[in-house]
């Protein structure tokens, strides 16, 4: 009787275990850094960058710095988190501003999303360009070269280059599900009714 319910258990779990998705490569992001070296030209649109939050801003080497919150690495892409942090861009003529950040890098999409001016909708900001060893190019995405129009009246700027970015992400990997367990107890439980079984 035992053994039969063990087997019903063994076959049961494992059964169980192979209907989970393949996720066996994916990893959960938990830090590093992604740095943004600025190349477009904001001061002759009249456009002083600053940073807020957990932001970080080198003027000598004109580099953004965003510490990377969470997300996760798999066989489709990368989900790179950047929560807490972005940048400002303000008209050195009218002192309006316009606010982007909590960006979030999407491998799969080739695109950078964030937050526009404190909303709570992630929207596109920047396109994949070329990418080499020197990073990836980040091109302004039509969304937001809509918004700088409207805010500065900035000429249209969709697939201008803003930057090159260069990410670090440490990861870390994701736990065995519990089925997994389940599925190795049930195996040794089949090893041992084996070796009992020998034995008589």
């Amino acid at each position: 009787m035992i053994r039969t319910l063990l087997r019903a258990a063994a076959v049961a779990t494992a059964s169980l275990f192979v209907a989970l998705p393949a996720s066996a490569a994916t990893m959960n992001i938990v830090g590093g850094i992604t740095e943004i070296e600025v190349t477009a030209d904001l001061g002759a649109l009249g456009l002083l960058p600053s940073v807020f939050g957990t932001a970080g801003f080198d003027p000598s080497t004109a580099t953004l710095s965003f510490p990377i919150t969470g997300g996760t690495s798999s066989s489709s892409g990368l989900i790179i988190e950047h929560d807490g942090g972005g940048v400002a861009l303000t008209s050195v003529a009218t002192f309006q501003s316009a606010t982007v950040g909590n960006f979030v890098i999407d491998t799969a999409q080739a695109t950078v999303f964030g937050n526009v001016n404190g909303g709570s909708a992630f929207a596109p900001l920047f396109d994949f360009g070329t990418i080499d060893s020197s990073g990836i190019q980040l091109n302004i995405s039509s969304d937001l070269a809509a918004a700088l129009t409207a805010v500065f009246g900035a000429p249209d700027l969709a697939g201008a280059e803003f930057g090159i970015a260069n990410t670090s992400p440490d990861t870390a990997p994701i736990p065995l599900p519990a089925a997994g367990w389940m599925l190795l107890a049930g195996m040794g439980g089949l090893a041992v009714l084996r070796r009992r079984s020998r034995a008589a």
